[in-house]
């Protein structure tokens, strides 16, 4: 790295982050508008208030990143230009590509640091900052949900219509027991009215078996009392549902491998994994987007007519990014193309149009 790629670097850190401070804020406040009187008329303490928008911090920078790095490099060219310095560069037999490198590397490395914030600090305090308003606020909702349940508990799939009492009572419950790997070959079903929490187990009384053997019913009859084979406790229904952003992404991998062996919808889910390495490289997208643009505007008014160029790209970008994730959350697009079109579409485009520029304009 030689002085002219320091120098680069430098002038875009002095405009980066006061973009992401101002942002930042701007954000927050804006959020704490919108949420800061239901919390206070849920009950919540000031403290807990308080520590659930620090806790927000790390996601609000990591969604803030695109827009400052955006800014950074658009600010960063224009002083370049009206200083000069630009103007020197190019006498020197600096082209627009060397100049664009210690932008694009400084982009990268903040793509990096976005995807460590995803993966290994928002998930973390996504968790803590919404259970504090869960938890205090009583507005927890079911980690399976109290209607249309489905468990996987090793070799047994287990359908539940409803939870009543806190969880304590199972209506119309369906138990299916599998033999070997893969949930393929089915050896019981239990079916029972309802089940309840008893000294630690769960009590039906009337349960239908049913024995199969190589998919034929061999067997069937009713049992009067019986404990059922199922692991989970009253309280687990009323714990809290974790969403993706609160996961990494090797829970959200648990989290799939356990749908796809119920037998349950995952796509959205797979689909939030390939987003979350996509989504951290959009600081670089935004800045390859910008660096064309910094390069043809004029001096003169040329920071606005920039910004209102780069909004307009923006809204193209995202409004493609958002159809092709829609397309992936249906299934009719592969996650990985649903993840990624948008920003290999915006990065080719971007990286040619700063190819062909060959002098940046200077007047």
């Amino acid at each position: 790295m030689n002085r002219l790629d320091r120098y680069v670097i430098r002038r875009w850190l002095l405009f980066f982050i006061p973009a992401m401070i101002v942002l930042g804020a701007a954000y927050l406040s804006s959020d704490a508008a919108f949420t800061l009187w239901e919390y206070i008329k849920r009950g919540l303490s000031p403290g807990h208030i308080a520590m659930h928008y620090i806790l927000k911090t790390p996601n609000i920078l990591y969604q803030m990143a695109p827009i400052a790095s955006l800014i950074a490099t658009l600010l960063t060219m224009s002083a370049m230009k009206r200083s000069g310095e630009m103007t020197a560069a190019f006498a020197s037999g600096v082209g627009g590509m060397r100049m664009s490198a210690p932008v694009l590397a400084i982009a990268v490395v903040v793509s990096m640091m976005a995807f460590y914030v995803t993966e290994y600090m928002a998930p973390g305090a996504n968790r803590i900052s919404r259970d504090l308003v869960r938890n205090e606020s009583g507005a927890g909702s079911s980690v399976v949900g109290t209607k249309r349940i489905w468990l996987l508990e090793g070799n047994r799939v287990i359908h539940i219509r409803s939870v009543e009492d806190e969880g304590a009572r199972l209506n119309h419950l369906t138990v299916l027991q599998f033999e070997g790997k893969g949930l393929k070959d089915l050896d019981l079903r239990m079916d029972a009215e309802s089940a309840v929490w008893t000294s630690g187990a769960w009590r039906a009384d009337n349960v239908v078996m049913r024995r199969f053997m190589n998919g034929t019913m061999t067997d069937s009859g009713v049992l009067k009392d019986l404990l059922l084979p199922i692991q989970i406790r009253p309280e687990e229904f009323y714990k809290v549902r974790r969403k993706p952003e609160e996961m990494s992404m090797s829970e959200l991998r648990s989290y799939i491998l356990n749908l796809k062996a119920a037998g349950l919808p995952y796509v959205t889910h797979q689909v939030s994994i390939y987003q979350k390495v996509s989504t951290a490289v959009i600081s670089l997208i935004f800045t390859v987007m910008a660096l064309p643009i910094a390069f043809i505007i004029p001096i003169r008014g040329g920071v606005p007519m920039g910004l209102g160029l780069s909004i307009l790209l923006v809204l193209v970008f995202w409004s493609l990014f958002s159809l092709a994730l829609t397309l992936g959350y249906t299934g009719i697009i592969p996650p990985p193309a649903a993840a990624w079109s948008a920003q290999l579409l915006a990065l080719i485009l971007g990286l040619a149009a700063l190819a062909l520029i060959k002098h940046p304009r200077l007047t």
